[in-house]
């Protein structure tokens, strides 16, 4: 049975993880996701192992670890340059350019906040909240 059938015939998030450990894919499946989330990355991981192997063989290694770098990434264990969109020859420059904002200072709520006196916790302030005797504005 061929690859793509047996993840179109799988029912449950433990029937694709064992498929997703085939050697053809050989990635780790996120099971917090749904069946069908699950199911549509496998399907486009297959295609690619599919096309990548009736075109180069050399290009089989990299599908395979382009597919486990996308699973990774959704894990948070991606790498900083490949997830930019930087290259991967290790150009300084070209990760930096695109990576997210660094300073929190220019997204930080600027207005009136109040810090619950129990928890140490800061929430902005509402004519609700500032009522609590817990809460105190700093």
């Amino acid at each position: 049975m061929s690859l793509i059938k047996q993840i179109e015939d799988a029912e449950t998030k433990d029937q694709l993880e064992a498929i997703g450990k085939q050697s053809p894919l050989s990635v780790d499946v996120d099971k917090r996701k749904g069946v069908e989330t699950i199911r549509a990355e496998l399907m486009e991981m297959a295609e690619d192992a599919a096309a990548s192997e009736s075109g180069e063989k050399g290009g089989d290694e990299a599908q395979g670890e382009s597919a486990q770098e996308s699973l990774s990434q959704n894990h948070g264990e991606g790498k900083a340059a490949d997830s930019d969109g930087g290259t991967a020859t290790g150009e300084p420059g070209a990760a930096d350019d695109h990576s997210a904002p660094k300073p929190a200072s220019k997204r930080q709520y600027s207005g009136r906040l109040l810090k619950n006196r129990k928890t140490g916790r800061l929430f902005p302030w509402t004519a609700q909240l500032a009522k609590k005797r817990e809460m105190q504005e700093v």
